[in-house]
């Protein structure tokens, strides 16, 4: 059980009276109750608790004589660690953190929706709800999100909600924190298409778990920024659900058209995935089941909620206390990887410094260590060494972080380092994009030019030297121009079938009213990748050297331009 909680994060989830195959068998009444006595004991060792989530009687299967037998489903989550003694001194880590980005079109009610979760505010339907995530007054004023919102509820060991409406006394993150066992953050990012580099900058900088497609049931149908953002999760492999908002106001033939356009999308080759609209609380539990799946679910849950009467709204909260932490299998084998850490946000705090905030993606920090670790590269392509003076997790202080989670650290004041190392100020201004490394290895190096597979998904002309756009691989976000094109794969639509359906159908995403332009057809233009096929070319940043590693997945995007593609050789400055 030890093991099953630290693949999941502080939770775990036991299949009573199945095989390991799957065949339901069932136990007896006194069988079962004696299988969830000796589990509730072996928790209580490990400082976590026993909640049944669902819990059925079988009838007649097959044949064979099942009547009143059993088969449960239990959830076991870890205590926060203040309210039992665990044997770890090292286990500050005291809840289950999810991370959850809403994505949408404009008016879709992301914000509203993320108010009446985290508030427990009822709109009135003007959008009076999410006046208290706004955080510009351009942003008030017009009611678009213009920037990447964080917000945080939490669960405690018996599955029961934590916010700021819950409880009175609650007004901060730490508190929240502090009571939970569990802790879903929420990013809420921006519909208007004028923002998109920004969604996208959330999609791909902040590492989120899933990603919950918010539709306005009324519209009638899928907006095309809804179309752009849903496309992006599925090509980042993100786990996707929907909540379909407005359900109040909406009129049957709206609901109706709006659900039809949906599952035509979801339907297609390139989703593969089976619409399951959620109705009972037993529905979510089931839903939420489905993503502990280490291939992920076919099924895809849709949610039909209201910001204003709140119905449903419980539906979807249940869904979230037994959402599991996605499992990533090489996760032991990142742990144990040199130390880099994504810098996704900057401060500067009097009287503690430059603290920075991001995603560790590989490795462990620990306070303890007094580690140095390299920061950087500046515009010159240098690193600093530096030291880690405090971590912060949800503005909770904590000894450690590890990879995977996302947190902000303190790295104190910087100027008499970079006087001491003879660098100028103005080449040291730190940004996002930049990377926390660790020092076992040698002193690492930036890179202006690196070689990467590409699968043009929609371009209008194809790739081709001199194609410019915006390159976003984690924290990183900066234009690049294609400078050679070392190969060119046969397009990958084919006719007897042996093709990849995914990379194809995404393709007519983006291009759905014409035919997909090939090599074929374009014979002596082996320097062109057009859309639908994929090959090898070479980029170079066009402002500044940026860290890499071979297998980092990028975004080349330019107005509608789509492409996907990960680096497999980085080329060092000349």
């Amino acid at each position: 059980m030890a093991c099953r909680l630290a693949e999941g994060d502080g939770e775990a989830i036991y299949e009573i009276g199945v095989d390991d195959d799957g065949t339901i068998k069932g136990l007896t009444k006194e069988e079962m109750e004696l299988s969830i006595s000796t589990l509730t004991k072996m928790a209580a060792a490990l400082g976590a608790d026993v909640s049944t989530s669902q819990q059925f009687t079988l009838g007649p299967v097959f044949g064979q004589r099942k009547e009143g037998y059993q088969v449960a489903e239990i959830l076991i989550k870890k205590r926060p660690r203040e309210n039992y003694n665990g044997m770890n001194d090292e286990d500050d880590q005291r809840f289950t953190d999810l991370r959850i980005v809403l994505v949408g079109g404009l008016g879709a009610g992301k914000s509203t929706l993320l108010s009446h979760i985290t508030h427990g505010i009822k709109d009135n339907g003007r959008g009076s709800a999410r006046l208290s995530l706004l955080r510009h007054r351009h942003e008030l004023e017009s009611g678009r999100s213009s920037s990447i919102s964080h917000e945080i509820i939490g669960y405690d060991a018996n599955g029961q909600l934590i916010n700021y409406a819950t409880r009175t006394q609650i007004r901060t993150w730490e508190e929240i924190c502090q009571l939970s066992s569990k802790v879903v953050t929420f990013l809420d990012t921006c519909g208007f298409p004028k923002y998109l580099r920004t969604t996208v900058s959330g999609l791909t900088g902040y590492a989120p778990d899933y990603a919950c497609v918010v539709v306005a049931a009324n519209a009638g149908r899928l907006t095309e920024m809804t179309h752009e953002h849903l496309s992006i999760a599925v090509m980042l492999d993100l786990p996707v659900f929907v909540v379909m908002t407005m359900g109040d106001i909406a009129t049957r033939t709206q609901i109706r058209n709006t659900l039809c356009d949906l599952l035509n999308w979801i339907r297609s080759s390139w989703m593969h995935k089976v619409p399951v609209v959620v109705q009972t609380e037993e529905d979510a539990i089931t839903c939420a089941s489905y993503f502990s799946r280490r291939d992920g679910p076919p099924e895809l849950p849709i949610f039909m909620v209201s910001n204003v009467t709140g119905s449903n709204m419980n539906l979807l909260l249940k869904f979230f206390n037994y959402l599991p932490k996605p499992k990533r299998l090489n996760y032991d084998e990142l742990l144990e990887e040199p130390i880099e850490f994504q810098i996704e946000e900057v401060y500067s705090i009097p009287d503690v410094g430059i603290v920075v905030g991001g995603v560790l993606c590989q490795g462990r920090i620990n306070v303890k260590d007094n580690q140095e670790y390299y920061l950087g590269p500046n515009a010159k392509g240098k690193f600093l060494k530096v030291k880690v003076a405090s971590i912060h997790r949800h503005r909770v202080p904590v000894r450690y972080v590890h990879c995977g989670q996302t947190a902000t650290l303190a790295l104190g004041d910087l100027s008499s380092i970079v006087t001491a190392n003879n660098n100028h100020a103005d080449f040291w201004k730190i940004h996002k994009g930049m990377v926390l490394l660790g020092t076992d290895n040698e002193p690492p190096s930036s890179y202006f030019e690196f070689e990467a597979e590409l699968m043009v998904l929609y371009h209008l002309t194809g790739v081709l030297v001199g194609t410019c756009g915006m390159i976003h691989s984690g924290s990183i976000r900066q234009r690049a121009q294609v400078i050679s094109i070392t190969s060119v794969s046969p397009s990958i639509q084919e006719e007897d079938g042996n093709t990849d359906a995914v990379t194809v159908n995404l393709a007519q995403l983006f291009f759905k009213k014409q035919t997909i332009s090939t090599v074929s057809n374009n014979e002596g233009s082996s320097d062109i990748i057009y859309s639908g096929s994929q090959g090898k070319c070479v980029f170079r940043f066009m402002y500044e050297p940026c860290y890499l590693r071979p297998g980092s997945q990028i975004l080349f995007m330019e107005g509608k331009s789509k492409c996907l593609g990960r680096v497999v050789r980085l080329i060092k400055n000349t």
